[in-house]
C-alpha cells in the first residue's frame, strides 16, 4: 500500500511539473525582454500547490491564443526562487504578474478563473 501511495504522489508531482505554464524563469532573458519593453508574464508556481495546478491549464490555453502570441510566459519556482520573490514582493505561490514596457501592469493572487486571468493578461497588450 505504501508503494502505491508513493507512485501516485510521484505521478502527481511529475504531472504538475510537466504541465506548469511557461518556460523556466531566466533572469538574463527576463532582463532582456523587460529592457525591450516586451510583454512578460510570470507565474509563481509550486509543485505542491493545488491552485497553481488549476491555473496551469488556463495559462497554457491562453499562451496559445493569438492575442498573447507576443508574450513570454515564465514559470517561477516558488520553492527555489526566494531572492527573486523578495525582489518582486511576492509572498505566496499562485501569483501571476504581467509586465509591459519594463513595468508591472498588474498581478493576481490565487485567481483560478479564466476570464479574470485573461483580463489581467490584456494589461500587457
Amino acid at each position: 500500500m505504501k508503494i502505491f501511495i508513493k507512485i501516485i504522489l510521484s505521478l502527481f508531482l511529475f504531472q504538475s511539473v510537466l504541465f506548469a505554464a511557461g518556460k523556466p524563469y531566466s533572469q538574463t532573458e527576463f532582463d532582456k525582454l523587460i529592457k525591450e519593453g516586451k510583454p512578460v508574464v510570470l507565474h509563481v508556481h509550486a509543485k505542491w500547490c493545488s491552485t497553481c495546478a488549476t491555473q496551469d491549464p488556463i495559462l497554457n490555453s491562453l499562451m496559445k491564443a493569438t492575442e498573447f502570441k507576443n508574450f513570454t510566459f515564465y514559470n517561477v519556482d516558488y520553492d527555489t526562487s526566494k531572492d527573486l520573490l523578495k525582489t518582486l514582493k511576492v509572498s505566496r505561490q499562485s501569483t501571476i504578474i504581467v509586465f509591459k514596457q519594463g513595468k508591472e501592469q498588474g498581478r493576481s493572487l490565487g485567481d483560478n478563473k479564466e476570464s479574470s486571468i485573461k483580463e489581467l493578461l490584456k494589461k500587457g497588450s
